[in-house]
């Protein structure tokens, strides 16, 4: 499992979790975005323990 944080339009997390894959983490950022929260960029832990832009959230 890859660890996936999720942020709003500000940059600010708002959800953090762990996913088999990018597909599974960018369904649930989808189903968030139409929430409160409104998930708009999805990052995962790397191999070196950096922050790596995981794909585009779209509606």
């Amino acid at each position: 499992m890859t660890r996936y944080r999720f942020k709003d339009q500000m940059g600010d997390v708002v959800a953090e979790g762990e996913h088999a894959d990018h597909a599974g983490a960018l369904d649930w950022a989808r189903t968030e975005e139409e929430t409160e929260s409104g998930v708009t960029r999805v990052e995962y832990l790397g191999p070196e323990g950096d922050w790596r832009w995981a794909g585009p959230v779209e509606g």
